[in-house]
């Protein structure tokens, strides 16, 4: 099984038809070839027999091929130690895991464990790649971001070999698949076998990581709706502490169906930044690892292959092998889903100070030094943010705000006006930015009257 499974990723690897653009891996950038007789040696020691055999098209940069094969990846796995459905959540039983695991996996469960999902073929995508994400990071804070795997495989790195060991399916091992879906539940309201969405996977990984500070990691802070990052939240940690390593999980909607060309030179700079460590999502329904592009195509990881849960595995050497893989593809830009969850690892006050400037122009990512007040008006106008403010206006029914909307029109400066308001809450519909377009009702000052939207009311 193991020999077809990589005969198979050597012939489905990515043929490299783009020799002029450079190859971009989170940070790393490489020719997009590599000629003469140090390609060639380099190319025998890095591809093995198989590459050699099965190689078509333009040879691929081997130090390219060596970072993308050192990355850590998450997939499907199956036979792994049982998660109970929850009453009134999805079935482990249906179509798509019988014709996606093996049959005869498949029917041990349903004999074996009948209320239990012991494979997370179908709704486990965006888990795995929040997974990857999470354990790229921790590979860069444990072991650095020159690491490569060896090319004897049989030299194994103990360091990795202990981080891997963090991502088993089962109870005991911090960041597994188990560990996911009770965080899940308990933080986002997903019950087992149900798809995670970016946010859930955000909180998730921050709930797991402040759980287990032998990861390296010692602060993880997300956004679920937003890239937008707060220096207030950021500079104490680092006045506290100058080399804390601090993992940002920002959760953005680039778009409604696609990502908005606006956008596209944004993502790439992203993750052409040192401090990247990848983005997950990106497909509908189906998330996706991206860990570089070359031109207009991003690079990417597949979570949906399954494979056997990492502690069947006899040796580490097979262990090793099922995390690592040179069979990446690539997708245009114009077919990604807006929706994704993007990762950046900050390793101290210097490496901060170096991000921020480095995204001071990002059309995604945004720094602000507080977060803005809940109410504003014109600097003319008295801020209504103050406890004495709000205290007047939850005794009163109404205020009269046509006379502060016509003065915020006005290029005069005329004195203030008295106000009243009424407290209603009305739709709001997320416009054309880099947050998430969901609505909600919001608590807003209205003038006089707003006719309410009746409850069948269809968008």
């Amino acid at each position: 099984m193991d020999f077809l499974q990589r005969v198979s990723q050597t012939i489905w690897e990515l043929d490299n038809d783009d020799t002029y653009n450079d190859l971009i891996v989170l940070g790393q950038t490489y020719p997009s070839t590599k000629t003469g007789v140090e390609s060639e040696e380099c190319d025998s020691n890095t591809q093995g027999v198989f590459n050699q055999l099965f190689h078509k098209g333009s040879p691929w940069n081997p130090d390219f091929l060596l970072d993308v094969q050192s990355i850590l990846y998450f997939t499907y796995r199956t036979r792994f130690e049982p998660i109970p459905k929850d009453r009134g959540g999805p079935s482990p039983m249906n179509f798509g895991t019988l014709f996606r695991d093996n049959p005869l996996n498949a029917i041990e469960n349903a004999i074996n464990h009948p209320d239990c999902f012991c494979s997370d073929i179908g709704w486990g995508c965006m888990i795995r790649t929040g997974q990857t994400l999470l354990a790229n990071a921790l590979q860069r804070v444990k072991l650095g971001r020159s690491y490569r795997i060896h090319t004897d495989e049989e030299l194994l790195d103990v360091g990795e070999l202990e981080l891997i060991s963090w991502f088993e399916d089962n109870r005991r091992a911090p960041f597994s698949l188990h560990k996911f879906v009770e965080k899940g539940l308990l933080l986002s309201g997903k019950t087992p076998g149900e798809w995670f969405g970016p946010s859930a996977a955000s909180r998730s990984i921050q709930s797991l990581v402040h759980e287990y500070p032998n990861s390296g990691i010692n602060h993880c802070i997300i956004s679920t709706d937003s890239a937008d990052v707060y220096e207030e939240d950021v500079q104490p940690i680092f006045e506290n502490d100058p080399n804390a390593k601090v993992l940002l999980l920002l959760g953005v909607k680039l778009g409604l169906n696609n990502v908005n060309e606006f956008y596209w030179q944004s993502i790439k700079n992203i993750l052409g930044s040192k401090q990247s460590v990848g983005i997950s999502g990106g497909r509908p329904s189906s998330s996706l690892y991206f860990f570089g592009f070359q031109d207009d195509y991003l690079f990417y990881l597949d979570p949906h292959t399954a494979q056997l849960d990492l502690s069947a595995y006899a040796s580490n050497v097979e262990k090793h092998r099922s995390v690592h893989s040179a069979k990446f593809n690539k997708v245009h830009l114009s077919e990604l889903d807006p929706s994704m969850l993007i990762g950046i690892l900050i390793q101290g006050s210097k490496d901060w100070d170096d991000w921020k400037s480095q995204v001071e122009k990002s059309q995604i990512i945004h720094v602000w030094p507080k977060r803005q007040q809940e109410f504003y008006m014109d600097e003319d106008v008295e801020s209504l943010h103050s406890t004495e403010a709000k205290d007047a206006l939850i005794g009163g029914d109404y205020v009269e705000v046509a006379p502060i909307i016509q003065q915020a029109g006005s290029s005069k400066d005329d004195e203030f006006q008295d106000v009243q308001c009424k407290n209603q809450n009305i739709v709001v519909v997320g416009e054309f930015d880099n947050s998430a377009t969901d609505m909600e009702v919001e608590n807003v000052l209205v003038e006089q009257e707003t006719v309410p939207i009746q409850e069948t009311a269809s968008f």
